[in-house]
C-alpha cells in the first residue's frame, strides 16, 4: 500500500508554479532591460551618432572644397566673392544640422556638453578661415606668402577640431554597437541557465507528483473498470496517494453509493410507471364505472403497498358524494361511511386541491403539528390512518372525486415518484369516469332519439294513411258534383269545384310524398330493379310531361337518346324521379320558356339532364336544396305551389340505385338537374318496341 504523501498534488503544483513564477520575471526583466538598453543604443546610433558623423564629414568636405577653390582662384588672380559666401552658408547650414542632432535626448547630458563644445569650436574655426580669406587685401596676385600661411593655419585648426569631433562620434557609435552585440549574448546566457534550472526543477517535481499519483490513479482505474464490467459495488481505496487522490477516492465511493441509490429509485419509478400504465389499460377495458373504480383502488393498494385506498366520487352537481369505493388489506376490516361532517368536506377538498394544483401529503397524522388541525384529527379518528396522500380526481374544470391512499400501522414518507404515479392514476381514472358517464348519457340519448324517431315514423305513417281515407271520399264526391249527379251547377260553383280539385290533387301528392319518404326512412329503398333502356324511360316521362308543359305554355324539348344505353334500375322509381325533376322544370319556368331533357354517355355511366330557363335558385339557398320541406326563397316570394319534398325523394331514389344527383343553377337564368347512373354493358342491346324510339318533341 502506498504511503500517503505529505504534500498534496496542489501543493506540489503550487511549488512548481511559484518556482516558474520566480524564473519568468527574472527572464522577463533581463529581456526587458536588454531590449531597453538595445533600444536606447540603437536610437543613439541611428538618431545621433550616424547623422552627426555624416554632417561632420560633409562639413569637412565642404571646407576642403572651399579651400581648394580659393587657392586656385588666388593663384589665378581672380577675386573671391559670391563663391565664398555660398560655401559659408552651406557650412553654416550643416553645422546647424549637426548641432540639432547632437542635442537630442538619446545622448547623455555629458555627451551633449562635450559635443556642443567641439561643435562650437569647429564652427569658430570654420568662420575664422572664411573671415581670413575674405579680407579685402587678399585677392589675386597680391596675396603673399603670409596671407597663404594664415589661411593654411586656420584650415589646419578647423581640420583638427573636426577630426577630434568625428573621432569622439565614431568612438561613441562603436561603444553603442558593442553594447548591443554583448547584450544579446548576456541575455542568451541568462535564459539558458534559467531554462536548465527550470528543467531540473520540473523533473524533480514530476518525480514527486508521479509517485503520489500514478499508483493511486491506476488502482482507481481498476475500480472504474470493475464497475464498467458490472460490479456496481466496487469501491476505491481512499488510504493511499496524494490528498487529492484520497479525496477523489472518497468522492468516487460516495458517488457509487448515490448511483446505487439512484438505480434503486429508478427501478421504483419504472414500477410506478408500469403501475400507471396498467391502471390506464384497466380503466379502458371496463365498461362499468363501479367495476372500474373497484379495480383501480385494488391495483393502487397493492402496487403502492398501502393499507387502505378510499375513492369518493361526486355527483353531477359536484356538491355531494355520489359513491364511495374502498380497498383494504385482507387483515383489516372495511371502513364504515365517514361521518356527515367529514363527508360534506369531500367536495370542498376536491375544489381546494384542483384550484391550487396540489395534493395533500401527510407523513404522520399523529405529529403534533398535524394533529392540531381539526380535519386531520377527525379523519384519523374516522379511518385510523397514520399517514396519507390525497389527490383530486377531475377533468378540465369539472371535479369528479377524491382519491386517498393510507397506511395504518406506521407512518410513511411518500416518495415523489409515488405521488406522481398516484396523480397519473387519478388522471386516467377521471378520464375513464368521464368517458363512461358520457357513454351512458350517449346511450340514453340514442335510445330516446331512436324512440322519438320511431314515434315520428309511426305518426307520419298513421297521419298519411288516415288522410288518404277522407281525401278519397272528398275526391269521390267532387267527381259526383262535377258530373251533375247532385244537380246542375252554376259557373261560379264549377270554378270553385275546380279549385277544390286542384288542391285535393296537391294534397294527394303531398300524402304520397310523405308515405314514400316515411317508407324509405323506415325500411330503406325497396326496389325491383331490371335492365331498362334509357330511351324507354325518357320517352315515358316525356309523354307524361307534355300535357303539363302545354298547359303551362312551356316548350318541352327531348333530345335524341342513344338506343344502346341501358341501366339496371327500378323502372317505376326512376320514372318517378325524372317526373319530379321534369315537373319542377315546367313549374318554375315562365310561359314561353323551354324545358329540356337530354342524355349523354360518360365512360361507364350515363347522365340524364333536366334543364330549364326558369327562375333559378338563389345562391344562398343552394346548400339546403335537398332538405325536406325546404323551398327556395324566390319560389316562396312568387307563391309557386310545392311541398319541398320532391328533391329529397329524388335524391333517395338516385342514391339508392348507386347514382349521383347534382345540379347547376343561376338565379334568373335557369337550373340544370343531373342524374348520373352506372350503365349496363350488354353485348347485344335489345330492340325497342315500335314507336319507342327517342324523338324530339316540342309542345
Amino acid at each position: 500500500m502506498t504511503r500517503p504523501s505529505l504534500w498534496s498534488v496542489s501543493g506540489q503544483l503550487r511549488l512548481l508554479v511559484v518556482a516558474m513564477l520566480c524564473i519568468v520575471p527574472v527572464v522577463a526583466g533581463a529581456a526587458l532591460l536588454t531590449v531597453r538598453s538595445n533600444s536606447r543604443d540603437t536610437a543613439r546610433t541611428s538618431m545621433a551618432f550616424s547623422p552627426a558623423i555624416d554632417a561632420t564629414t560633409a562639413i569637412r568636405q565642404r571646407m576642403t572644397d572651399a579651400d581648394a577653390a580659393w587657392s586656385r582662384r588666388t593663384a589665378a588672380g581672380v577675386a573671391e566673392g559670391s563663391a565664398l559666401r555660398g560655401s559659408l552658408s552651406e557650412v553654416e547650414r550643416l553645422v546647424t544640422l549637426q548641432e540639432t542632432v547632437l542635442r537630442r535626448d538619446v545622448l547623455t547630458k555629458k555627451e551633449r556638453a562635450t559635443y556642443a563644445d567641439l561643435t562650437s569650436r569647429q564652427e569658430t574655426a570654420a568662420r575664422a578661415w572664411f573671415a581670413w580669406v575674405a579680407q579685402p587685401g587678399v585677392k589675386g596676385a597680391s596675396a603673399d606668402a603670409g596671407v597663404l600661411a594664415g589661411a593654411d593655419g586656420r584650415m589646419a585648426e578647423f581640420r583638427s577640431v573636426s577630426s577630434q569631433l568625428e573621432s569622439e562620434l565614431i568612438a561613441g557609435r562603436a561603444q553603442a554597437r558593442s553594447r548591443i552585440a554583448g547584450a544579446f549574448d548576456r541575455l542568451l546566457s541568462i535564459m539558458i541557465a534559467l531554462t536548465l534550472l527550470s528543467v531540473v526543477g520540473a523533473y524533480l517535481m514530476w518525480r514527486s507528483i508521479d509517485g503520489s499519483l500514478s499508483a493511486p490513479v491506476a488502482r482507481l482505474r481498476e475500480v472504474v473498470a470493475r464497475q464498467r464490467g458490472g460490479d456496481n459495488l466496487a469501491l476505491a481505496d481512499a488510504s493511499g496517494g496524494a490528498a487529492e487522490i484520497r479525496a477523489l477516492a472518497d468522492d468516487f465511493n460516495e458517488l457509487t453509493k448515490t448511483n446505487r441509490a439512484l438505480v434503486e429509485e429508478q427501478d421504483q419509478v419504472l414500477l410506478m410507471h408500469r403501475l400507471a400504465l396498467e391502471v390506464a389499460d384497466m380503466v379502458r377495458s371496463v365498461d362499468d364505472i363501479e367495476e372500474a373504480l373497484r379495480l383501480v383502488c385494488a391495483r393502487l393498494g397493492t402496487g403502492m403497498h398501502a393499507d387502505r385506498v378510499l375513492l369518493y366520487t361526486l355527483g353531477d352537481g359536484q356538491e355531494g358524494v355520489e359513491e364511495r369505493v374502498q380497498w383494504h388489506r385482507e387483515d383489516l376490516p372495511p371502513l364504515p361511511p365517514l361521518p356527515p361532517s367529514l363527508m360534506s368536506l369531500v367536495p370542498q377538498v376536491n375544489r381546494e386541491l384542483r384550484r391550487d394544483g396540489s395534493v395533500f401529503v401527510i407523513r404522520d397524522l399523529l405529529d403534533p403539528s398535524v394533529s392540531r388541525d381539526e380535519r386531520a384529527a377527525a379523519f384519523h379518528r374516522a379511518t385510523g390512518a397514520r399517514s396519507m396522500v390525497m389527490v383530486p380526481v377531475g377533468v378540465g374544470e369539472r371535479g369528479l372525486g377524491v382519491l386517498a391512499l393510507m397506511t395504518v400501522d406506521i407512518y410513511r414518507r411518500w416518495r415523489r415518484y409515488e405521488i406522481q404515479a398516484t396523480q397519473q392514476c387519478a388522471g386516467y381514472l377521471a378520464q375513464a369516469i368521464a368517458q363512461l358517464r358520457l357513454n351512458e348519457m350517449q346511450g340514453e340519448q340514442m335510445r330516446r332519439l331512436t324512440e322519438l324517431d320511431r314515434q315520428k315514423t309511426d305518426f307520419m305513417a298513421t297521419v298519411s294513411h288516415e288522410l288518404r281515407t277522407p281525401l278519397t271520399s272528398i275526391s269521390g264526391y267532387l267527381e259526383l258534383l262535377e258530373d251533375g249527379d247532385y244537380g246542375d251547377l252554376s259557373g261560379g260553383q264549377q270554378a270553385a269545384l275546380r279549385v277544390i280539385g286542384r288542391n285535393a290533387t296537391r294534397l294527394r301528392g303531398l300524402i304520397e310524398d310523405l308515405l314514400v319518404l316515411n317508407k324509405i326512412e323506415a325500411s330503406g329503398l325497396e326496389s325491383d330493379p331490371e335492365d331498362v333502356l334509357v330511351s324507354e324511360i325518357v320517352r315515358g316521362v316525356s309523354e307524361m310531361l307534355e300535357p303539363v308543359a302545354s298547359a303551362q305554355g312551356v316548350r318541352l324539348v327531348v333530345e335524341e337518346v342513344d338506343p344502346c344505353l341501358q341501366v339496371h334500375v327500378d323502372r317505376i322509381q326512376l320514372e318517378r324521379a325524372l317526373i319530379n325533376l321534369g315537373s319542377n322544370a315546367v313549374k318554375f319556368t315562365p310561359a314561353g320558356g323551354v324545358a329540356t331533357i337530354s342524355t349523354q354517355r360518360d365512360g361507364q355511366s350515363v347522365t340524364i339532364a333536366v334543364a330549364d330557363t326558369g327562375i333559378g335558385i338563389p345562391e344562398q339557398d343552394q346548400a339546403k336544396l335537398f332538405d325536406r320541406f325546404f323551398r327556395a326563397s324566390n319560389a316562396n316570394a312568387q307563391a309557386i305551389p310545392g311541398t319541398g319534398l320532391g328533391l329529397a325523394i329524388v335524391r333517395a331514389i338516385v342514391e339508392g340505385h348507386g347514382g349521383e344527383l347534382g345540379f347547376e343553377s343561376t338565379e334568373g337564368v335557369g337550373t340544370t338537374m343531373t342524374i348520373r347512373l352506372p350503365l349496363v354493358l350488354s353485348p347485344a342491346p335489345r330492340r325497342s318496341r315500335p314507336g319507342n324510339a327517342a324523338r324530339s318533341s316540342t309542345v
